[in-house]
């Protein structure tokens, strides 16, 4: 069953650059309380010196992550911003590249440091909430 959410309302539009030696996942979620968001969708790209990235694991049922210690392009980065009760959930996936072109993707995990900047667009929406789904382990979105 597809489970869709509809809003024609959008809220504020924040758009922030990160520096050196930041981490970009934190950076977010500092944002993001900042500006008391709720929820919303989110891009960025930019260099970094280091990635951590993960994977879930569906048969055993947890995150797997892996770490690129060299400068890397984030080509793309894009996801969602929601509640779990009280605290802020970021949910984004990224795709690195290197030198070569090579890229490595995964779900965006702390630990992301920022070589050059990071550009971030974060639109906000009206509240999206997560709830526990027993089939898989995970927070999913609750439409």
């Amino acid at each position: 069953m597809v489970r869709t959410f509809v809003t024609e309302k959008t809220g504020k539009v924040i758009v922030s650059r990160l520096e050196p030696g930041e981490d970009i996942l934190k950076s977010i979620e500092k944002i993001v309380a900042e500006n008391s968001l709720q929820s919303g969708h989110l891009s960025l790209i930019g260099a970094v010196s280091k990635v951590h990235l993960g994977y879930f694991d569906l048969e055993a049922k947890v995150y797997r992550d892996f770490t690129i210690n060299e400068d890397l392009e984030i080509v793309s980065c894009v996801g969602n911003i929601s509640r779990l009760e009280k605290d802020y959930v970021v949910h984004a996936h990224v795709v690195a590249s290197d030198v070569n072109g090579k890229c490595y993707g995964g779900h965006l995990m702390e630990g992301c440091e920022v070589s050059v900047t990071i550009e971030i667009v974060i639109t906000e929406f009206p509240e999206m909430k997560r709830a526990r789904d027993e089939a898989t382990g995970l927070n999913l979105l609750d439409l």
